[in-house]
């Protein structure tokens, strides 16, 4: 699953094909072209840093240098300095990008503080649409955890951001998102999503990349439970979510076998159940979330359509 997350430089090629508009954006503005095609999991990897506090400094420097992340830093600090409260990076033809700085605090368990920037897409001194494009914030309650969000605008028009956690065992990359300023609808249109395993691209693929560390009772008492209401209290929707497609790929490969239907056939039930859940819940909502995290309502939505289709290929083969 891997090659999904360089499908962002797929996007871009076409889009600079088909737009004719470039977005020309002086640089210390424009963020890190690295951006556009970030493995999660590489990145992860990379960046992780196991007993750093007590490594040799040369071995920390050597841990630091493996993770690109810790190159942004400098630039990013820049770009907030140089913003006052706003600042307008692009005008053209009718439309205006600008920044906007504010602070920001999150009160929860944690209290956390911080400043992000807004890019906004304005036409006739109107905002038509906006996003949070950078952020920086502290964990102010015992200051463990410190967390940003860096960005690059391509001249195309494409916008990725990556969220990313920072504390003593490394930088974890949290949320990689991929917009697409869209001219005549006047609005930042989102494209692509991948958290840490779960990857999305609008408007019909929907994937969990599997934690190599889970071991899944399936037999279990508590699972079992589960499958009759995966709604209860503890119960971990992306497990169902793992039965249910496990368990239609098998009646799946049965119907190829018993009824001719062609090899594709779980792929495209997959990408029509994907399509109609993610038309029902808006992951737009998560953009000012500074923690990775999907709703759950987009695993029971897939839960219910995959229990429908294992119904009718059930039904399919007893025929």
């Amino acid at each position: 699953m891997r090659h999904l997350f360089y499908i962002g430089i797929i996007f871009s090629f076409f889009s600079t094909c088909c737009y004719s508009q470039q977005f020309n954006i002086e640089k210390k503005y424009r963020g890190n072209s690295f951006l556009n095609k970030v493995d999660m999991q590489k990145l992860e990897k990379d960046c992780s840093r196991e007993d750093y506090i007590n490594s040799d400094y040369s071995i920390q420097v050597e841990m630091d240098k493996r993770c690109p992340l810790y190159k942004f830093g400098n630039y990013f600090d820049h770009v907030f300095d140089s913003v006052d409260k706003s600042k307008v990076i692009y005008q053209k033809n009718g439309l205006t990008l600008k920044l906007s700085k504010e602070a920001f605090s999150l009160v929860d368990e944690d209290n956390y503080s911080g400043t992000k920037l807004t890019l906004s897409l304005i036409q006739n001194n109107e905002i038509k649409d906006k996003i949070t494009l950078a952020n920086t914030f502290t964990n102010i309650t015992n200051f463990l955890a410190v967390g940003y969000r860096y960005y690059y605008i391509a001249p195309s028009g494409d916008i990725y951001t990556l969220s990313l956690i920072e504390m003593d065992d490394g930088a974890g990359p949290q949320t990689w998102k991929h917009y697409k300023i869209d001219e005549k609808k006047l609005k930042f249109n989102l494209l692509q999503i991948y958290g840490r395993r779960i990857q999305t691209s609008y408007p019909d693929d929907f994937s969990v990349v599997p934690n190599p560390d889970d071991i899944i009772d399936y037999n279990s008492s508590k699972f079992l439970e589960c499958l009759n209401d995966e709604t209860k209290e503890g119960c971990d929707v992306e497990d169902l979510y793992f039965y249910y497609l496990e368990l239609l790929k098998q009646k799946t490969t049965l119907l190829v076998k018993k009824k001719n239907k062609p090899k594709d056939s779980l792929p495209l039930i997959k990408k029509k159940i994907d399509k109609l859940c993610l038309s029902k819940n808006s992951l737009l909502d998560l953009d000012d979330n500074i923690f990775s995290y999907y709703p759950i309502e987009i695993f029971l939505c897939e839960i219910k359509e995959l229990k429908q289709e294992i119904k009718q290929a059930e039904i399919n083969l007893a025929k």
